[in-house]
């Protein structure tokens, strides 16, 4: 499999070679976004095409500074999350329909109110603390990978995700979050890359 940092340097000569990246990464974009838009599918995606065109636009100066590929394009989603809620406003816990959990969650755990009542616990956390928890436990990431998307320090990951499960502590299913599995999506040309 080739390195991402050679997939890029190719791609400054040929612009179609970055769709091997794309392809790599974009159920993982899509699904950070997913599982931070209430299941918004659409918004999802283009959250996650517009993450690739930032990161596309500005491969030139890309420079790996000992971290993946996949660390920067998040840490650019991650910025772009933060955006959109600055301009919109988040959904309220109350609303969320109880048929908006994952059906991942539920085929792991025996009784569908304790994947709701997990659900919702998740989502009445503030949003760096769900952020670092579903990077943490969903998405496997190290708490230096962390750190680097959520322009914190590596201590500072660590608080955080202490608080966060001192804060779960009495909900007997916290363990299962890492169960959880990621939504597989249809492959979508990155629309950056489409001929005119």
């Amino acid at each position: 499999m080739e390195e991402d940092g050679a997939i890029i340097e190719q791609s400054r000569d040929n612009p179609q070679i970055y769709e091997r990246v794309y392809k790599k990464y974009a159920d993982k974009i899509f699904n950070y976004f997913w599982y931070r838009t209430g299941h918004d599918k659409p918004l999802s995606e283009d959250l996650m095409q517009e993450t690739f065109l930032r990161a596309f636009q500005q491969r030139a100066k890309y420079r790996a500074k000992g971290y993946s590929y996949l660390t920067y394009l998040l840490t650019i989603a991650h910025n772009l999350l933060i955006d959109h809620y600055r301009k919109s406003k988040s959904i309220p816990v109350e609303d969320i329909p109880t048929d908006a959990v994952p059906y991942e969650i539920t085929d792991e755990l025996v009784n569908k109110s304790d994947a709701e009542a997990l659900w919702r616990a998740l989502q009445t956390l503030p949003q760096t603390n769900r952020d670092a928890l579903l990077m943490f436990y969903q998405q496997d990431m190290s708490v230096t990978d962390i750190a680097k998307v959520m322009s914190t320090s590596e201590n500072a990951v660590k608080l955080n995700l202490s608080r966060t499960r001192r804060r779960l502590a009495g909900h007997p299913y916290l363990q299962d979050i890492g169960e959880f599995e990621d939504t597989k999506k249809k492959y979508t040309k990155p629309r950056f890359l489409r001929q005119k």
